[in-house]
């Protein structure tokens, strides 16, 4: 292998902007570390890894991405070539590998990052792990025999931890600086304009648009769900988006509906309450922006991580957990049930400051910095 002439660390996952946001702010605080650093993310062929990793690349001309793995989700001939499948993604990351040699490669977990992590075993790479959620996936449980450390961001149960066969290291999840600086920023202190804000995250939007909406129409002779003064702020997605502008239309409301919220820190400086899912890395910005959320997992995520990530924040009382889709759940009832809490919340301003103090107890502002500063110590031999 060639050695580098700048320092390159190596992402591999994608899939979702819950893979990918972490390990930007991971590579963030390693170019203020090394100035001189270079990033490869190796991702999926999902349209949501491009957008991300080309705004990115867009802001940081040291980073640049690659897809080495398929869009998730093939049926059929696929899955039963799937061996074939990830024999060929491993061979085209140890061909992007092998042209310089990385310092480190950090695996961010999903289908996604196998290829990459697999290719550092095969050229002796340094390889660190970043598992975020409650339950580690099963990508991170396999890369774990090969890996020589994996940092975790929400705390990893005893029993799932004794799944991963290689040193942990809790760092919390890592985020942007300028959503970690809202720890110290908002303090208690809500909005002036009450204001709720809606995010169906880059997976299971639509869902989540039904779900709202249902709960919004709910309101009956019990009056409006939220008081009048209250203005809504609603991502719904590129798919959704048209439909979920007229469905607020429909009912009165003036409502701002964006595909995408590119500068969640502002959003969340102006939330007073919050609809979310329930990834982790979500989770950790909710938690950094001390904003008290009502959370929607996704009953589909692997492992139902989304799910019990959901109940660490509602078990710390940060958090209000709906279980839609669960056993026994109908959607109908899930939207009765959200109905009654925005109802009491948006008029409960003591519930919500509980709900603040005990979200920013969650919080770990410095998570990027310490996984940053784990990858360097992993690959200090070689920078």
């Amino acid at each position: 292998m060639k050695p580098s002439t700048q320092p390159l660390i190596v992402f591999a996952g994608g899939e979702s902007g819950g893979h990918l946001h972490p390990g930007l702010a991971v590579a963030a605080e390693l170019q203020m570390l090394v100035p001189e650093s270079e990033f490869l993310f190796l991702c999926s062929a999902r349209e949501v890894d491009r957008l991300i990793l080309t705004a990115a690349a867009g802001v940081n001309p040291r980073i640049s991405w690659f897809p080495v793995a398929g869009a998730r989700g093939a049926s059929g001939i696929f899955r039963a070539a799937e061996p074939l499948r990830l024999g060929l993604e491993c061979l085209q990351a140890i061909w992007r590998l092998h042209k310089r040699r990385p310092t480190a490669v950090l695996g961010l977990g999903s289908r996604a990052s196998v290829a990459g992590c697999l290719a550092a075993r095969i050229l002796g790479l340094p390889l660190i792990l970043l598992e975020t959620n409650v339950v580690p996936g099963a990508a991170t449980k396999v890369l774990s025999r090969f890996a020589q450390l994996c940092l975790t961001g929400l705390p990893v149960a005893a029993a799932a931890a004794g799944e991963l066969r290689c040193p942990v290291l809790p760092t919390g999840v890592p985020v942007r600086r300028v959503i970690s600086a809202l720890h110290a920023e908002l303090y208690l202190t809500e909005p002036a304009r009450p204001r709720l804000l809606v995010l169906g995250g880059s997976q299971g939007a639509r869902s989540v648009n039904r779900l709202v909406l249902e709960a919004l129409k709910t309101g009956g002779v019990r009056g409006p769900v939220l008081p009048n003064d209250w203005e809504i702020v609603h991502q719904a997605g590129e798919s959704d988006l048209e439909s979920v502008r007229e469905q607020y239309l429909r009912l009165g409301l003036g409502v701002r509906v964006e595909s995408y919220l590119a500068d969640i820190a502002s959003e969340l400086r102006a939330a007073t309450l919050v609809v979310s899912r329930a990834g982790a890395g979500t989770l950790a910005e909710l938690a950094c922006g001390r904003r008290p959320a009502v959370l929607l997992p996704l009953a589909t995520a692997a492992g139902g991580h989304q799910r019990r990530n959901a109940e660490y924040f509602a078990a710390a009382g940060a958090a209000v957990l709906v279980e839609a889709g669960a056993a026994g759940m109908t959607d109908a009832a899930a939207a009765v049930w959200l109905s009654g809490l925005l109802r009491d919340l948006s008029r409960d301003a003591d519930r919500r400051q509980q709900m603040s103090v005990a979200a920013a107890r969650l919080a770990v502002p410095d998570a990027s910095a310490t996984a940053a500063a784990a990858v360097l110590r992993n690959a200090a031999g070689q920078i």
